[in-house]
């Protein structure tokens, strides 16, 4: 039975890995322009909505921080995978190519 051959488009999962990339830097900057119009102002003092607000406000910052970290990673992984892919593609290419002894094509 023949067994279709398994390709990696190297290309398109460096273009994927980096924008992903992008989305993240774009992620982290578009949260840092706006983090300080979620913080409660001073007028809240004095309000118990105030400190539940304020807890709030730091647990959305965390999770944004930690999203935009798990993109970075996702990203990164991506482009790391597509230099694994095309060095493994290159090595068994030279393997081949000295077996048979021609070159790498």
């Amino acid at each position: 039975m023949y067994e279709p051959v398994q390709e990696v488009d190297i290309p398109g999962l460096t273009r994927v890995g980096s924008t992903a990339e992008q989305a993240s830097v774009t992620w982290g900057k578009a949260h840092s322009a706006h983090a300080g119009d979620l913080t409660p102002g001073s007028s809240f003092d004095g309000w118990a909505s105030g400190p539940a607000l304020g807890a709030a406000e730091q647990g959305w910052s965390a999770f944004m921080t930690r999203l935009k970290g798990e993109l970075h990673t996702y990203a990164a992984g991506l482009t790391q995978s597509a230099k694994d892919y095309q060095a493994a593609d290159q090595a068994a290419a030279q393997r081949a190519g000295g077996a048979y002894g021609g070159g790498p094509r």
